[in-house]
């Protein structure tokens, strides 16, 4: 057999059980993410970017239907990581299952009126439809009772409420079906690029009811006991998430290639959602925004038909340095 052959085979077998070891070297993050979201968009550019590796690690992506299966995802173990809310995450900490939070987005989401609405102020509420997305938890529906119940109005009363997907209630907005919408921030800019006005923002609503900081809603959790254990991974993560925030905020080419995934069905739409996406990046987690949280977390307590009476724990946010 020709020496020369023998060595490139032996060079090829060699080099391939090298580059396999390390790449099994690499720890692996694991995030569930709902491939129509917002999320998406930022891991997708983690990886295409390979933020990720450079950081040290290796993100596997995997697309889930709901934030249910997401959250099915976190608490069975099959994923590292999700985004939701902390109202969600201090929901598991209080039973228990400690849960870990790193900013995502500071947007809350929208108050979007049908067209043509004589609807000006929250006192015009009163006997309206109103479309809710997600549930009864949603961050916007929640500040809104919030303040309408400082006017004197309980709009779970005194207006007729459709808890319903995103989608969908756009869609009942668009045809009449509802008066005002509380929907999530991206399906409140495709709204208002279709010319849908804003009712109040919803930071004009949480300045109304105390609330002084931008507190960042959405977050990446990581239970506990894995953030204990592995610190360094976390805040390798971390440095991935801000560079790729930094990235899309500075350049519109890297937008470019998201594109295909954010389904912006014009231009107007499309800016809107990168305009949205760049509103919302939080700067790090300050005391005064963890303790505009607990506040905000009471205001959630009371307006339950049975309030509990819990307090947010404070440990649920993580503080990294940079």
């Amino acid at each position: 057999m020709n020496i020369r052959f023998i060595y490139l085979f032996w060079l090829c077998f060699f080099s391939t059980i090298t580059s396999t070891s390390a790449a099994s070297d690499t720890p692996v993050i694991r995030a569930a993410v709902l491939a129509t979201g917002t999320v998406n968009w930022e891991l997708q550019h983690i990886s295409r970017q390979q933020l990720d590796l450079q950081n040290g690690f290796k993100l596997e992506i995997t697309p889930v239907a709901s934030l249910a299966a997401a959250s099915l995802a976190l608490t069975s173990g099959s994923a590292d990581t999700i985004v939701s809310d902390w109202l969600w995450a201090s929901e598991r900490h209080a039973q228990g299952s400690g849960m870990r939070f790193l900013p995502f987005s500071s947007q809350i989401g929208d108050l979007v009126k049908a067209k043509g609405s004589n609807i000006t102020s929250i006192r015009d509420l009163r006997g309206k439809r109103i479309g809710v997305a997600g549930g009864p938890m949603n961050k916007g529906w929640v500040l809104l009772q919030a303040a309408a119940s400082k006017q004197g109005i309980n709009l779970r009363q005194e207006a007729e409420i459709q808890f319903g997907a995103p989608p969908l209630l756009s869609q009942s907005l668009k045809k009449g079906r509802v008066d005002l919408l509380v929907t999530f921030w991206h399906y409140g800019a495709r709204l208002q690029a279709e010319g849908y006005e804003v009712l109040i923002s919803l930071e004009q609503l949480m300045q109304s009811l105390g609330l002084k900081s931008q507190v960042p809603m959405l977050g990446y959790l990581f239970p506990a006991t894995y953030a204990e254990q592995h610190p360094e991974l976390i805040a390798a993560f971390s440095r991935a998430v801000t560079g790729a925030k930094q990235q899309l905020n500075a350049d519109m080419r890297y937008w470019q290639t998201l594109r295909p995934l954010m389904k912006a069905g014009s231009e107007s739409i499309f800016q809107a959602l990168v305009s949205g996406y760049r509103q919302g990046i939080p700067a790090p987690i300050s005391a005064d925004q963890i303790a505009d949280a607990a506040r905000f977390y009471r205001i959630i307590d009371q307006l339950r038909q049975q309030p509990r009476g819990d307090q947010l724990a404070p440990e649920l946010f993580l503080v990294l340095q940079p």
